[in-house]
């Protein structure tokens, strides 16, 4: 296949396709964690802290 005659409109759609599933996820991960924090210590914004993913990863452990 030449790469003259190769239609790269078709992969670009797709690829903006798996971009934007890929951000919707990120986005509701996001608001999930949001939320999980906010009903778990009260203040939703405590997933941001660097303490909340020491002590989630010393639990994984």
């Amino acid at each position: 296949m030449n790469r003259e005659s190769f239609d790269f409109s078709l992969v670009n759609k797709h690829l903006k396709k798996v971009g934007k599933i890929i951000l919707y996820l990120f986005v509701t991960m996001l608001l999930g964690a949001l939320i999980g924090c906010g009903v778990a210590s009260g203040n939703p914004f405590a997933i941001f802290f660097p303490s909340t993913w020491v002590h989630f990863f010393e639990f994984l452990s």
